[in-house]
């Protein structure tokens, strides 16, 4: 019965050990701010976060990337990584090029990595709109910390239709670092070792 309780308490120390461990690693905080580039031909403002294509007799469609400024989250969790939001006169025009979505990161170490995407399509003040932005690249990893988009291809909405906002939602993940395992596992190692060591003394 005693060594049965013995194992028992070691078991649920240990439990509490790694339990512990566990929130700590799903709680690694990220801070990053995200910025956006828009590239093309026949159009003005490439190079920026704005675009404006003609469409001739009045008619235009500009293109506009708003990022986020320095954001600060605990991972995993679900974030987004800016907006695209058209705006439309007249009929409204083509429009057509690349476009790069630059994440920037300050927490837990500093670096940068960068989405790349194709827009392209018909925009118009309906929705009858065929705009659509869609990545080739949906995942980067800055050091130990990973985004990613989730919703690609992105079905850009007219003006009509949430004053013509489209969110690009992301996922951030985080992969503890090698040295925090290690000590977790000489955390694990000697709490089994301590409590071993008082059950052998109290026999």
């Amino acid at each position: 019965m005693a060594h049965i309780s013995k194992l028992t308490l070691i078991s649920g120390v240990l439990f509490a050990i790694v339990a512990f461990g566990t929130l700590e690693a799903k709680a690694d905080p990220v801070t990053f701010s995200t910025s956006g580039t828009f590239t093309c031909g026949g159009c003005s403002g490439s190079g920026t976060n704005s675009v404006t294509f003609l469409g001739g007799m009045g008619n235009a469609v500009m293109l506009t990337f708003t990022g986020l400024g320095s954001t600060s989250l605990n991972t995993p969790t679900g974030s987004s990584f800016g907006n695209f939001q058209t705006f439309v006169a007249g009929a409204g025009a083509s429009a057509s090029g690349t476009f790069t979505l630059t994440i920037t990161q300050t927490v837990p170490s500093a670096g940068s990595g960068s989405f790349s995407a194709t827009f392209n399509g018909t925009f118009s003040a309906s929705n009858s709109g065929s705009g659509v932005v869609t990545f080739s690249v949906t995942s980067v990893s800055i050091g130990t910390s990973t985004y990613a988009i989730v919703n690609n291809p992105l079905n850009l909405v007219p003006p009509a239709s949430n004053n013509g906002i489209t969110t690009v939602q992301g996922q951030i993940s985080s992969v503890p670092e090698p040295a925090s395992m290690i000590l977790l596992g000489t955390g694990l190692l000697g709490a089994a070792g301590v409590a071993r060591n008082r059950f052998r003394y109290r026999k």
